[in-house]
Order: C-alpha cells, then structure tokens, then sequence
C-alpha cells in the first residue's frame, strides 16, 4: 500500500512539473561575488602575537587604507607597511613600496569570520588574525606633520624619546578616558620648526608640547625650509681615487651618503660596490650595513655584458677626513686593511670627458678630440725616424670615467720625401684595444700587439 502510495505522489509530481513548462532550467554559471566597499577596520591580532592594523588614511596626497603589519618580536625590525588599494573584496599591494631597495611584500588581506582578517604573503605564510581586545575609544586623536620633519610621542610628561632612524610623521592615539601626554616635533635636515596647529588652529610655537586629551582632535607639526642651512655632505660629493680603485659620493636627499666604489682588474672585469650610509654630521663618519658588491665584465664594445653578485649585506664604516679624503674599512676585506680614497681635483674628476689636448709617451704622442656623447676620437704618432711615422686612429667609447675601449681601430705608415710630401702605406684594420687611467697617466693597451705604452699630459 505504502509503496503504491509512493507511486502516486511521484506520478502527481512529473504531472506538475509538466503543466508548468516540461523539464527544470540547466543550473546557471557560478555568478561572480558582489564587490562591496571595505569596511572591517582597526587592530587584530593571532594567537603568536602577530598584530596588523587596517585604518583609513585621509589627510594624505592619495586617500586609501593604511595597512601594517607586525611579525616577529621586534615592533621596528619586524614592522612593514604601506597604503594598499583594495582589488575586489580584498586589500592587496605591496607593504614594501615606500623602500626601493627593499624586496617586494605582496600580500593580500580579506575578511574572515564575522570580525577577522586573512592575511596571505605572496609565495609565504597565511595569518588568521582576530579583533584585538581593546577598551572602546571614545576619545580619538590624530597627530601629523606638514612639510619635511616627524613626530615622536609618549604618555606622561617626560619628553620622548627621538628615533631618527625610523621617524614617525603621523600618529593615532585611541582613549577610553583622558590622559596627558607628551608630543615633541623635530625637524629633518633642511627643515625648522614654525609651529603646532590644532583642529586647523594655531595652538604652540614650542616643538614639545604636554597637552591633556580629553577630546578628539587633530594637532599638525608645521615645518619650513631653513634657508640658511649648508649641508655638511655637500663637501662630501665628488670623485675619489685609491690606486686603482675610484669612488664617487653623492647625497641622497639632505642625510644619506650613497658610494659607489669600481675597482678594474682589467678592462673586462671589474669589481662594484654599493655603500649607503646617514654620517654623523660632527664626526662625518658611519658605520653601515646592507652593503653590496657585484664583479662586472663587458663585451667588445665595452657594455655591461654580467653581474654576478658577491654579496648583498656587508658591512663595513665610513669616515671623511679633514683632508678631504675618506677612509673605507671593508669587513669583507680579504686583506683587512683600510683604503683611504683622495679626492681628486677638478680637473682630473673629469675623467676622459674634459680630454687633454695632447698626451706623450718618449717620442709617441696621442691627440684626443670630442667625439660625440660618451666617445673620443684618438689619434696616436710614432716617429720610427725623420722619414717614417707609424699612425693609428680609433674611435674609442667611454666605459667608466677612467676607462675607454676602442674595436674599429686602424694604422698605417707614413714616409716623407725631401720635399716634405709624404706617400701612406696601405691601413690595417681590426684592432682593438683600451686606455685607462691610473695615478694621473694614460695607459694605451694594444690588443693587436700585446704592448703598454703610458702617456702623460703635455
């Protein structure tokens, strides 16, 4: 009977389905997720302590959310971030941009649960976080800076503690209750302090400020260029030598020092490094780490060719000296002694750019003439007697500053008859060869000849 049942019903049904267009629709495709605006903001934390913050960034050149993140125990060692643009329903960008010589940290944050975030590292780990438990705020305070300086803050009346070496120039303090505390401006380099503005008004002139917050408020450090200041690293810039080895120094931005050290083994091979460095402005030294070294080797026509990293964290310190030279002390050093690199003049910084009108060697001399951006046009004599000079010409390409490498060069022979016209042999071509610099004289390699011939000015 039961089972008489069942058939009836399912009868009843196909009838059913039937009066109401035959079979059921094929299922559709997957449809994509609706994109919604991002909304889950503040501060979360995992169960090893890791912590990441999301916070919407208004008072910058580009509004967007701020995202950092902290993994390890160092809060400054093991701290990234940066503003991340949302992609669909996630945050996702690189924590690292800001810093150029830094390697890339993609990640990707998206919601999780009812209250939490998935951070993923791109090619690394995944990190659940959850809502930090924290006393609900009510009092919100924004702290940020207008022009070149930063901020440093601390809860009570004694005055902060400056890091110039991981500066803040923005803040956020959260209250459950009021509290006093203290916030001090410092300018960087360049800069001076004009004033603090709260809520969009003059409020002090004194960089250190102890101020009760008991409401929310927005206080800006407004900074100005110094017009009178000379920064000390200015004197610092330029061409320096060390045997073979030639430096150059130049500034990056109004603190840093970046070196560049070459050092040719050959024309083909040389060694480069990397040296970047923030002196201490009384003493012009600093010790640094991060430094990098590379062994280049060029092609024919003297183009870069291989780079084949030696290594990427060295360390080492730098100091300039009062005479104008600087001290390098490598701790890589295979020799262990310090080189001290001396600044050369003017004139020699120069290098093959600012070219001699006339070099000699015994009784051979080479004339050098501007070729064109990054070439020089050589010619080179060599009195065999009164009667016969043997010739060479060539078109040689700047590779460094103390480095010239030539492939398209010819010569030839010239005989004088007694009545001074001259008749020239007939030019031999493909040779190859190179000049370089060392100690104020000009080196001619011959490639043709295997022979080294050093020139001085004239």
């Amino acid at each position: 009977m039961k089972k008489t049942l069942c058939l009836l019903l399912a009868f009843a049904m196909l009838l059913a389905l039937a009066a109401c267009g035959g079979a059921a629709p094929a299922p559709t495709a997957e449809q994509e997720p609706e994109v919604k605006e991002w909304t889950r903001t503040g501060y979360f934390t995992d169960e090893n302590g890791n912590t990441l913050s999301v916070v919407w960034m208004e008072d910058v050149e580009v509004p967007g959310w701020y995202v950092g993140v902290t993994i390890g125990d160092d809060p400054v060692e093991d701290s990234r971030g940066g503003m991340l643009p949302q992609e669909g329903n996630s945050l996702h960008g690189d924590l690292n941009a800001w810093d150029e010589n830094a390697e890339p940290l993609i990640v990707t944050v998206t919601e999780e649960g009812e209250d939490g975030l998935q951070l993923v590292i791109e090619g690394g780990e995944t990190y659940h976080f959850k809502e930090m438990d924290l006393p609900k705020a009510t009092i919100f305070v924004t702290v940020n800076v207008e022009g070149d300086g930063a901020i440093e803050y601390t809860e009570g009346e004694e005055t902060p503690e400056i890091d110039p070496e991981y500066p803040f120039q923005s803040a956020v303090i959260n209250l459950a209750e009021p509290a006093t505390h203290t916030i001090l401006a410092w300018p960087r380099a360049g800069s001076r302090f004009v004033k603090w503005t709260k809520n969009g008004e003059d409020f002090s002139t004194e960089p250190q400020i102890t101020v009760l917050l008991d409401e929310s408020a927005d206080f800006i450090a407004v900074f100005e260029e110094d017009l009178d200041w000379v920064n000390p690293l200015d004197a610092c810039v330029g061409e320096y030598q060390c045997d073979r080895a030639r430096a150059h120094v130049d500034t990056i931005g109004n603190e840093d020092l970046l070196i560049t050290v070459e050092w040719g083994s050959s024309a083909w091979e040389m060694a480069r490094w990397f040296i970047y460095g923030r002196p201490d402005p009384e003493t012009m030294s600093f010790q640094y780490t991060g430094g990098s070294k590379s062994i280049i080797t060029t092609s024919e026509d003297g183009s870069e060719e291989t780079e084949e990293p030696v290594y990427e964290e060295g360390t080492g310190s730098i100091v300039f000296n009062e005479d104008g030279s600087f001290t390098w002390h490598e701790d890589q050093s295979e020799s262990g002694s310090d080189m001290v690199f001396e600044r050369l003049p003017a004139e020699e910084r120069e290098g093959f750019d600012g070219l001699w009108a006339e070099e000699i060697a015994g009784r051979c001399t080479a004339e050098f003439s501007y070729a064109g951006e990054g070439s020089v046009h050589v010619v080179i004599a060599w009195p065999d007697s009164a009667a016969v000079h043997s010739c060479w010409e060539m078109t040689a390409n700047v590779y460094r500053d103390d480095i010239m490498i030539y492939n398209d060069g010819h010569s030839w022979v010239e005989t004088y008859a007694e009545d001074g016209s001259y008749t020239v042999s007939d030019e031999a071509f493909d040779q190859s060869g190179s000049f370089y610099m060392e100690d104020g004289k000009l080196h001619w390699v011959n490639d043709v000849t295997g022979e080294e011939l050093v020139f001085i000015p004239v």
